[in-house]
C-alpha cells in the first residue's frame, strides 16, 4: 500500500541551502525564434537564456533515475526587475551548478 511521505510520522530532514546557478536556458530551453523582438511588452522582457542565482532546498529522484532539486530562483526582466519568484521548483540536475558563497567580510 502507498503511504505518502507528508502522512508518515517521520520528520522530514532539514533543507540544505546551498547555493546553487539556475541554467534557464537548460530549465526552459532554446528560443523558439532566434531573432529579436520587434515590438516589446511594456515592462520588459523576461531574461530566460542566463543563469541566475538559486538555492538548492532537497534532492528528488525519478522513477527513471533522475535527478531533480527543489530550488528557489527568480526569474527578471531586462531591467532588472524580479518578474516571478519561483519557491520550490523542480529543476533537473542538469541545470543546475555550485555557486561558491561569497567571502564573508
Amino acid at each position: 500500500m502507498y503511504k505518502p511521505w507528508s502522512s508518515s510520522v517521520s520528520t522530514p530532514p532539514p533543507p540544505l541551502d546551498r547555493p546553487v546557478w539556475v541554467h534557464l536556458d537548460r530549465l526552459y530551453g532554446p528560443p523558439d525564434s532566434p531573432g529579436p523582438i520587434a515590438d516589446p511588452v511594456p515592462g520588459g522582457l523576461l531574461v530566460a537564456t542566463t543563469r541566475v542565482p538559486g538555492l538548492l532546498k532537497r534532492w528528488a529522484r525519478a522513477v527513471d533515475g533522475r535527478w531533480f532539486g527543489r530550488v528557489n530562483f527568480a526569474v527578471c526582466d531586462a531591467y532588472g526587475a524580479v518578474v516571478a519568484e519561483h519557491l520550490a521548483v523542480l529543476v533537473p540536475a542538469s541545470a543546475l551548478t555550485p555557486r561558491d558563497e561569497e567571502p564573508r567580510r
